[in-house]
């Protein structure tokens, strides 16, 4: 995903260590790469690094390949190297810690015994993540350059990057705690032989960052697959996958489709928990010879994959307003600003009525379906919001709250169409600036990325791309809506 400026040398490393990774999947795992059963291969891409591409031409789901169950990494494949009858690991972080012991030096190989021709074929870094500009302006305790990345982030972003923060924060936790209580496991490393148990009280930060590597190759790489026969939710169902990783994304169609027991994928379920992982063409059309196949990464909003990926789909203005490409925003810091004006009693009122009824949180924007709109929990809070401003002067009387509160409630329960009109003309108003201030800001925004002098990273101007573009969104889709208030449009 991040835009790849690679030489010769580094090309022909990548296409010995896809050739290595062929071999072991055939010759330590059964699996046939040969032409029927292997329909595609790694190729450079230009400015996406690496891609699946057809090898022949494939009809409509065509199987493109199989991976064999024990070629996963998953906590199935690894049970047997971490024990965890004292302390429980998550499938995050077993994997994780997996990574850690076997991170590759530099631009060497794993020596991993068991997934090393795989490890070996995974991003070396995460540079342009904004996790990692994060931590390395946690770790030196400076002004790094990444850190001017993050102060252009726009605030649903920050706030989504905090929380993954203390995923990642909790799970080094975990670890470290782990590697003290089973420190047998530390002599499995083929990275770092200067891991000991006693350094682990207080970590140094070298470790920390190897740490983050494999983290974040697990949370950015790491695909639905069963693994709890109990239970199609269970967080350990999960995996890391040969082959499959080297597909990027694309918002807007996939021509990979994995066959598992689960329905959050449309296909219907066709294997046991454990099974070998199979990936079907779609069924769609025919796939040509060199054409490059897409794994869409879940129909998620920038702001996720900014957080989470540390990429963003790009999109055109005219994508946006055709409907093709669906733009959000998310204005929770903007609501919960708007109730802190209220005052403290008044604010601590709102959210707790929320609260008790589910509405609380998840206050965005959208471009599409047309036309342009705020999310109907958006509408739920502003309409509340309206309802109790005559009383945030003073106190209202059980009967008064209650009377307010329920006629609110006869509007979420679909038994009226609204408190009142005076109530519509309010939120509407309110809706009406608050995107007219989204806009603004977002202007602002767009001028100060404009003027974020080069750094030498090769990555630096993409990573400014990407930011740049999460606030052309907010600016498109709070116009958009605006449009769509001052028309009169019902939502």
């Amino acid at each position: 995903m991040v835009e790849s400026v690679m030489d010769t040398s580094a090309a022909s490393d990548d296409t010995r260590r896809w050739e290595r990774l062929l071999q072991w999947l055939k010759n330590v795992h059964g699996m046939d790469t040969g032409p029927d059963g292997l329909l595609v291969e790694c190729k450079e891409v230009e400015g996406a690094g690496r891609g699946l591409i057809a090898r022949n031409p494939c009809p409509p789901s065509s199987t493109l390949f199989t991976i064999p169950a024990k070629a996963l990494v998953n906590v199935n494949t690894l049970a047997a190297v971490y024990p965890t009858e004292q302390c429980k690991l998550s499938a995050t972080q077993m994997i994780s810690l997996h990574l850690l012991l076997h991170r590759p030096a530099s631009e060497k190989n794993s020596l991993d015994p068991l997934f090393g021709p795989y490890i070996s074929t995974i991003p070396r870094d995460f540079a342009s993540h904004p996790l990692t500009w994060s931590l390395e302006q946690r770790l030196t305790g400076i002004i790094v350059p990444q850190g001017r990345l993050l102060t252009l982030l726009p605030p649903s972003v920050s706030a989504a990057l905090t929380a993954l923060n203390r995923r990642f924060s909790g799970d080094w936790s975990v670890i470290c705690n782990y590697m003290r209580e089973n420190v047998s496991v530390l002599a499995l490393s083929t990275s770092r032989q200067d891991i000991q148990a006693e350094r682990l009280e207080s970590p140094d930060d070298e470790l920390m960052r190897d740490y983050l590597w494999a983290w974040l190759n697990v949370n950015t790489r790491c695909i639905y697959y069963r693994i709890r026969p109990q239970s199609k939710s269970d967080p350990d169902n999960m995996t890391l996958c040969p082959i499959l990783d080297f597909a990027n994304h694309h918002w807007g169609r996939t021509q990979i489709v994995p066959v598992i027991d689960s329905d959050i994928w449309a296909v219907p379920p066709g294997r046991k928990a454990g099974d070998d992982f199979q990936f079907l063409s779609t069924a769609d059309g025919t796939i040509q010879e060199g054409q490059e196949l897409y794994l869409q990464y879940g129909h998620h909003s920038n702001r996720t994959l900014m957080t989470e990926y540390g990429f963003v789909n790009r999109f055109t203005t005219d994508a946006v307003a055709s409907g093709q490409f669906s733009a959000e925003v998310d204005v929770q810091d903007i609501m919960e600003a708007l109730f802190l004006r209220r005052g403290g009693s008044m604010n601590t009122l709102l959210r707790t009525i929320l609260e008790d009824e589910g509405y609380w949180g998840d206050y965005t924007l959208h471009s599409s379906p047309s036309p342009a709109h705020p999310s109907y929990r958006l509408i739920s809070a502003l309409r509340l919001y309206h309802a109790l401003e005559n009383w945030h002067d003073r106190e209202l009387d059980d009967s008064e709250l209650t009377d307010v509160v329920d006629k609110w409630r006869d509007v979420l329960n679909g038994q009226a169409f609204s408190i009142s009109d005076s109530n519509e003309t309010m939120w509407r108003g309110t809706l009406l600036d608050m995107c007219e201030d989204i806009a603004q800001r977002a202007r602002e925004a767009l001028m100060r990325c404009e003027g974020v002098a080069p750094e030498k990273m090769g990555w630096w101007g993409w990573a400014v791309g990407n930011i740049g573009t999460l606030w052309q969104e907010e600016l498109e889709v709070a116009q958009a809506v605006a449009c769509s208030v001052r028309a009169g449009e019902e939502f």
